[in-house]
């Protein structure tokens, strides 16, 4: 019975995903821009069927509603439209759903396609077939299931999504075959590709600016997109202010109604808790209620450092539960911490600071449960914070030229933030909404001997540079 239960969602997918493309992958008609992740995929797919490339078997963590499950789309269209596959040799399945039905093996659900479609087993298969398989994490075997099926067969090309915490769930045996792509939430760069269809490499020049002091590439990429967003078509002034309060997330890119935004990003925290989390770390209901707690408590604080021990009493509860909860959090990439700057005792002895994935996350708890902050300009000064630790977080997480830390600068008074790349010397970073001065990114520049500062202010219109304290205006920032 579970055969035919399984055959039978296989049928309905293979009917009826070719019929909803458009409405996947288009509002209104007009057809949804592209991320880099599907980019580099279709590079990858060219690259199998023209016998260049082995490399087969990809995996894309990231939290709901960054865009993995369009990623699968738009390979599934790509295939079926311009490389003209047979529908019956793509297969998009969601092991979400399957999971409702009792069955999340993905090895015995491929073996059933395999039998049932192409009247074949994956050993004995003669021609490409490309499996798309969304909510992995459902699967507890997905990466050793799914490198069983590279291993019987190099004709099956594997696209699987799922939590953040795939690209922890996996032996080394699976790693030698499978590859990484991180989904994050969108930085401003690609906040403009996907909605405005704006394309501009400026994020380079940044990454420049801040491990070197260089300022003049990007000054002049800064001038010209300022130029070109003045003229861009339904581009509104205050896009950029809405980015930083509901960004982030390809999901609400349509919604007009902000609290609706909310509601939007409030589900998908809810799904991250009540079912990410519960499924793959087996978190129960009173824990999943504690999660809620945590994330409510980290959002209403202001920036800064985080006791466990404050937090358990806090929210009444042990210690011990407080940091499986906070180390699944991070897991899931809702949050993510930064470290004292300084030797090993430091590190040890200082708390942590939390950060969420977006400042629109932090920004949707606090519409729904409230804020510690006095006035509009401190909020808005804790929400650029956020998004300069976001920007900071996935650049390190997805750049895999180079390797860097993002620490907090525990001395009274000190910088929010210390870039320090391995025997480079630190690199001090300081926000702020307002008439940011450059005295406490100095002070922390003598402290630590550094070359260079940067101050992340609305003070400037544009990057400006007074001696060796560069400026750098939150909106260009974003672009990193």
């Amino acid at each position: 019975m579970m055969e035919d239960v399984i055959y039978n969602y296989i049928i309905k997918q293979l009917s009826e995903v070719p019929m909803i493309l458009n409405r996947k992958l288009s509002y209104k008609n007009i057809k949804f821009n592209s991320k880099n992740e599907f980019d580099k995929l279709r590079l990858m797919i060219d690259s199998f069927l023209d016998g260049e490339s082995e490399e087969r078997y990809f995996v894309l963590p990231g939290i709901r509603g960054v865009g993995k499950t369009t990623i699968l789309y738009q390979c599934y269209e790509y295939l079926l439209k311009e490389k003209n596959f047979n529908s019956s040799d793509l297969l998009y399945i969601s092991c979400e759903t399957t999971n409702f039905t009792g069955q999340t093996d993905i090895k015995k659900i491929i073996g059933i396609y395999l039998d049932k479609i192409h009247n074949t087993t994956p050993a004995l298969l003669d021609k490409p077939v490309f499996i798309f398989i969304d909510e992995a994490h459902f699967d507890e075997n997905w990466a050793m299931n799914g490198k069983t099926l590279y291993d019987e067969s190099p004709y099956i090309f594997l696209i699987l999504t799922g939590s953040s915490s795939l690209h922890l769930n996996y032996n080394s045996d699976a790693a030698r075959r499978l590859n990484i792509l991180p989904v994050m939430p969108l930085n401003y760069s690609q906040h403009l590709s996907l909605k405005y269809n704006y394309q501009t490499d400026i994020g380079n020049d940044l990454i420049d600016l801040i491990f070197t002091g260089n300022i003049e590439s990007v000054q002049q990429k800064e001038l010209k997109i300022q130029k070109d967003l003045m003229g861009l078509e339904d581009y509104p002034l205050n896009d950029w202010n809405i980015y930083l309060n509901y960004g982030g997330f390809p999901a609400t890119f349509n919604i007009k109604f902000e609290d609706i935004i909310v509601s939007k990003i409030w589900t998908i925290i809810s799904k991250v808790i009540t079912v990410d989390m519960a499924k793959v770390f087996n978190l129960n209901r009173n824990n999943q209620n504690l999660t809620y707690k945590t994330l409510v408590y980290l959002a209403s604080q202001k920036p800064g450092e985080i006791s466990h021990d404050k937090l358990s009493n806090y929210l009444d509860c042990g210690k011990t539960t407080i940091n499986n909860i906070i180390n699944i959090l991070e897991k899931t990439q809702l949050i993510f911490h930064s470290e004292a700057y300084g030797g090993a005792s430091k590190k040890v002895k200082k708390p942590w600071k939390y950060n969420f994935a977006t400042p629109s996350i932090r920004n949707c708890i606090n519409i729904k449960f409230g804020n510690s902050a006095g006035s509009k300009s401190e909020y808005e000064g804790i929400l650029l914070e956020n998004q300069i630790a976001s920007n900071l977080f996935n650049l390190n997480n997805n750049n895999v030229s180079f390797d860097f830390n993002v620490y907090y600068d525990s001395q009274k008074g000190g910088v929010d933030f210390i870039v320090k790349k391995l025997f480079g010397s630190a690199i001090p970073i300081e926000s702020g909404i307002g008439s940011k001065t450059k005295r406490q990114v100095k002070k922390t520049m003598n402290k630590y001997d550094a070359d260079y500062g940067i101050v992340v202010s609305n003070k400037t219109d544009f990057i400006e540079r007074e001696d060796d304290v560069i400026f750098i205006p939150p909106k260009t920032f974003s672009f990193l």
